[in-house]
């Protein structure tokens, strides 16, 4: 440890005894390495005017420096070189300063979030790895957290020679990366790090990245429109460092344009929820990346891994998967590792970091330096319908099997019913048959379509296909709906199918029954919420209570327009329910409502009973951003119960159910995002 605070003091001091004048980004140091095959910027600054020079590997170069005491030149393409080489830089007015140790390979940026950051230390066979971990060869660079409005002129980094004391805290995907590179083209490998657990997308975004992409809009208007107390409050540290563009400015900007051949990503769990808006996220990173750097550069990354995300919809993550993988349909020069067979269902940071970082080391060398290998597993390339059964045509998969040994696993087929039903998979050479007794005719099909899918599918490399689904699946039929004796004289005013996703924040409801100019006076106002899931029973909650407004457009969904805002008591409350932990009640006086069509938070505003000031449950409190978020909640405080709670209308994934929900932060299915585990989710609104 001692040799390693010698060797760090020892770099920072090469640019800290510089001239007041004469300095470089501290990703120009000491046991870097230079992109070989392509011009190489050496930048800095110094005097305006001053005479600046350049020399390196026999090479000379001269320029000066402008009126704001920049410069730069560029150091002509190089081939491979492991012998450390000096690199010196002479200003004619501020003395002159050498580079030592330097050496000439292949550089990469490994960015992301948590995935990507996790330690050696911290992985799966970490100790032994890190023993062996002595790689003369192997530079690293780890980037220190920080955000920042604006872009910073420095980073507080320094490159390292791999060894068992600095690679303990180094990007594990990062260094097995680097470490399969070094072992297949046996030249010296660069691996900056520059990530951050919890990250989400647009913080590593430079600004210009975010222009032309009208699903962006709002991205740009934060941009301009940064708090004038950013980065003040301390307490606000973790909010604020996810603003678009943060953590580029700190970051990334200061070491822009250091010549590297690509980058590698791991990121994502922080965007899960965004379904196909993450591809136009990426295009905007990757926009604002290659220009600034001036060229376009691969880009490899990892599908995030199967994880449980408490009661969050079972198909929320797939269709991240399934938005991951259009990126390298979309984006050119991209690729795809798939690591659902090296994970830990109830871990979000699967501790086996070899298998991404060889798989995004396999993808760099199939596709960036040409050796003919397999690196990719089966993908999706053809369906054909076959009466009573279905096949799926696959790419990459010569020597197509399981990793068990057994069927394929994780396939559905769907018929005219549009209810999804487990197929046997049959593989038939570089294809797989489905069938289904459940299935005459089917029409669609969906592979791994589940949060905690681990399918057994594979290639003879090993490589493990990805979620994918095919065909034209049916909306479900709705059945009838429930029927009870509590609903008898009241008339429907609303009836209501709920999208999965919905913007009900910038567009009213499209109601199928809408009978609310029929409606005069009303005394009283009740509420049936039917759930059903794919081959499961239909969930009930009917709840009627005295008239809380006499205007019939505020007691459906709560949206700007209609002008409903509610968070009070509610008088002679009646539930009634067949799910089993909701407690039936007539004539209560033990009821509250809960309608809001912006932002909400704990803290129990109107005093109900029983409420929790940091949970979100049944004694909320709304707050001034309208359109927002978006409630529409019925309680039974006096049982400490919600009866049932839609939350979620600006554009994600709903939030829905019926009793209180498990998870530990909200009773009141707050964040819960499981609107696509239902395929009826009706809403009938009645007054008396």
């Amino acid at each position: 440890m001692k040799k390693l605070l010698i060797t760090l003091l020892t770099a920072f001091a090469i640019n800290l005894t510089l001239s007041a004048e004469l300095t470089l980004p501290t990703i120009l140091t000491d046991h870097m390495v230079l992109q070989r095959k392509q011009p190489v910027p050496i930048w800095g600054t110094a005097e305006p005017g001053s005479r600046i020079t350049v020399e390196f590997a026999g090479q000379k170069k001269t320029t000066e420096a402008d009126s704001n005491g920049k410069w730069r030149v560029d150091l002509d393409s190089m081939e491979a070189n492991a012998t450390p080489q000096t690199m010196t830089i002479t200003s004619s007015k501020d003395g002159r300063t050498e580079i030592s140790d330097v050496l000439v390979g292949e550089v990469w940026l490994c960015s992301g979030q948590s995935n990507m950051q996790w330690a050696m230390k911290n992985s799966e066979n970490g100790p032994a790895a890190i023993a062996a971990a002595n790689h003369q060869q192997i530079r690293l660079y780890r980037t220190p957290t920080a955000f920042s409005q604006t872009p910073t002129e420095k980073i507080n980094a320094v490159w390292t020679q791999c060894n068992s004391e600095t690679v303990a805290e180094f990007s594990a995907v990062a260094y097995y990366f680097g470490k399969k590179l070094q072992d297949e083209l046996d030249v010296p490998i660069g691996l900056w790090q520059s990530c951050w657990g919890g990250s989400r997308i647009e913080p590593w975004t430079p600004p210009c990245g975010f222009e032309g992409f009208d699903s962006l809009a709002d991205i740009r208007e934060q941009i301009k429109n940064f708090p004038a107390d950013f980065g003040v409050d301390p307490k606000k540290a973790k909010q604020e460092r996810q603003y678009p563009t943060a953590m580029y400015n700190a970051m990334l900007h200061a070491n822009i344009p250091f010549a590297i051949k690509g980058s590698i990503w791991y990121q994502g769990e922080s965007n899960h929820r965004e379904g196909m808006l993450y591809v136009d996220k990426t295009k905007a990173l990757l926009k604002g990346w290659h220009a600034l750097w001036g060229y376009d550069f691969p880009y490899y990354f990892v599908q995030i891994a199967p994880y449980q995300y408490g009661a969050e919809d079972p198909s929320v993550l797939p269709e991240f998967w399934e938005a991951q993988a259009e990126i390298v349909t979309e984006i050119p020069n991209t690729g795809m590792a798939v690591v659902h067979d090296a994970t830990t269902l109830n871990n979000i940071h699967p501790p086996n970091k070899e298998v991404p970082g060889t798989r995004l080391a396999q993808l760099a060398l199939d596709n960036t330096y040409g050796q003919d290998i397999v690196s990719t597993g089966p993908g999706f390339k053809e369906m054909k319908l076959l009466g009573d059964s279905i096949e799926i045509v696959f790419d990459s998969a010569e020597g197509l099997t399981t990793r068990d040994g057994k069927d394929p696993d994780w396939f559905e087929i769907v018929g005219d019913n549009g209810i999804f039903k487990p197929a046997k998979a049959v593989i038939k050479g570089s294809s797989i048959l489905l069938r289904s007794p459940d299935v005459a005719n089917p029409v669609a099909m969906r592979f791994a379509w589940d949060k905690l899918a681990t399918p057994n599918l594979m290639n003879g490399a090993g490589l493990p296909a990805p979620a994918f689904r095919a065909g034209d699946a049916p909306e479900p039929k709705l059945p009838d709906m429930v029927e009870l004796p509590e609903m008898k004289g009241f008339k429907t005013v609303y009836q209501l199918v709920l999208p999965a996703n919905n913007n009900f924040a910038q567009k009213a409801p499209e109601y199928a029954v809408d009978n609310s100019a029929k409606i005069s006076a009303f005394k009283q106002v009740a509420y049936l919420l039917e759930l059903q899931k794919p081959g499961e029973e239909i969930e009930y909650a009917f709840a009627s209570m005295d008239a809380f407004t006499s205007n019939v457009k505020q007691i459906s969904v709560p949206t700007v327009a209609s002008g409903a805002r509610f968070m009070q008591q509610v008088n002679n409350l009646t539930i009634r329910s067949n799910v089993a932990s909701v407690n039936e009640v007539t004539g209560s006086d033990g009821g509250n409502i809960e309608f809001w069509p912006g932002n909400y938070s704990p803290g129990n505003a109107s005093q109900i009973p029983g409420a929790d000031n940091q949970l979100f449950d049944f004694g909320d409190v709304g707050a001034d951003k309208i359109p927002g978020y978006g409630c529409m909640q019925v309680h039974n405080w006096k049982d400490r119960q919600t009866v049932f709670a839609i939350n979620r209308w600006n554009g994600g994934t709903l939030d829905i159910g019926i009793g209180n929900s498990e998870t530990a932060k909200a009773s009141d299915w707050t964040f819960v995002g499981n609107g696509g585990s239902y395929f009826m989710r009706r809403l009938t609104v009645f007054v008396k």
